[in-house]
């Protein structure tokens, strides 16, 4: 795959998944009453823009991303961090939806990402065959393309998975197959599985026409997007352990890589890797790390707790710093990414 590719395609992703998160801040600043300045797509120079209330909506020129400035959230010119409609004004409680509706926007997007794989793929093999392989004992015995098995020898199949184990988990012994024509003919045919090494299986050669169901790919969706969860909180603990050293993180860079890797397999494999960035995007921004969504939660529970605000200049400290050493960290694994997959 063509380095223009890979990088368009990571591009994208990345555009897409920033922009998803920006835009959890805007429905969320809108509903709770703060003004957003600017919600612009992209970034750098400008190349389109027009104003409807309080907010300015904008195109940039660069495909990264985006970004919701809204109004206090950084002291303005008259230094007053609770003006009418800013951040601050908003009680704490209000504060924390905001900060943490971007991160939320990310971990649905994976759901929603998950969804459409799942509806592309089907949730529910049949027992209606949908292709049989050239030469294999299925189609030997004269079985096609449309037969719904429903019997192997003297067993009733009422699912793949009875078929699954009949046939695979048996002994490769002769076995009779009776089936249901398209035409309504039921018919029986006899033969012997052929044992796949590959597999570790006996096959007879048949692939099952899937069909979707919606409900059951919603809730996999989100039982998905849950297990990518909990495989990156457990990769964060053996880090912070000691159990596994500063290689299990990659950035950008090496999130590129892989992406190219994938893409000659196809748009599922692709879809696959963006929705694990983005589980991955929003459980780093609920990280209690200065400059990130979620120290400011931290932040906004510490005024709940305490009945009054932290000072506001501190905390502008706070995350300023927190912000270059983001950079630094950045830098580092930008450089190790590099060395690793490049060099």
């Amino acid at each position: 795959m063509s380095t223009f590719v890979t990088i368009l395609v990571a591009v994208l992703i990345f555009g897409f998944l920033i922009m998803t998160h920006e835009y959890g801040h805007f429905l969320a600043a809108r509903r709770m009453g703060v003004d957003v300045l600017e919600f612009s797509v992209g970034m750098g120079p400008l190349l389109w823009k027009k104003k409807k209330g309080a907010t300015q909506y904008s195109v940039r020129a660069l495909p990264i991303g985006g970004y919701c400035r809204m109004k206090g959230e950084e002291e303005d010119e008259e230094g007053d961090w609770e003006a009418e409609g800013c951040l601050y004004a908003a009680p704490p409680a209000k504060r924390i939806v905001i900060m943490a509706a971007g991160a939320c926007m990310n971990l649905l997007t994976a759901v929603l990402i998950f969804f459409i794989l799942l509806c592309m793929n089907g949730t529910d093999a049949t027992t209606v065959i949908s292709a049989v392989a050239e030469g294999s004992p299925a189609m030997e015995a004269g079985i096609e393309a449309g037969d719904k098995i429903i019997r192997i020898d003297d067993t009733d199949i009422l699912r793949w998975e009875d078929i699954t184990f009949s046939i695979r988990e048996g002994t490769g012994e002769e076995v009779t197959v009776t089936v249901i024509k398209a035409s309504g003919e039921q018919k029986s045919y006899t033969m012997v599985p052929r044992y796949d090494e590959s597999q570790g299986a006996y096959l007879i050669g048949i692939s099952p026409r899937i069909k979707t169901n919606v409900f059951k790919a919603l809730g996999r969706s989100f039982y998905l997007t849950g297990y990518y969860m909990i495989l990156i909180l457990r990769l964060l603990g053996q880090i912070i352990t000691g159990k596994m050293g500063m290689e299990a993180f990659s950035g950008p860079i090496g999130a590129t890589v892989i992406i190219g890797q994938y893409i000659p397999y196809g748009i599922q494999y692709v879809l696959e890797i963006a929705a694990s960035i983005a589980v991955s995007l929003g459980l780093f921004n609920l990280l209690p790390i200065p400059a990130l969504d979620g120290s400011r939660i931290v932040f906004c529970l510490i005024e709940l707790i305490k009945g009054s605000p932290v000072n506001r200049d501190l905390e502008a400290k706070i995350h300023t710093v927190g912000m270059i050493l983001l950079l630094i960290f950045a830098a580092f694994i930008a450089y190790r990414d590099v060395i690793t997959y490049i060099l």
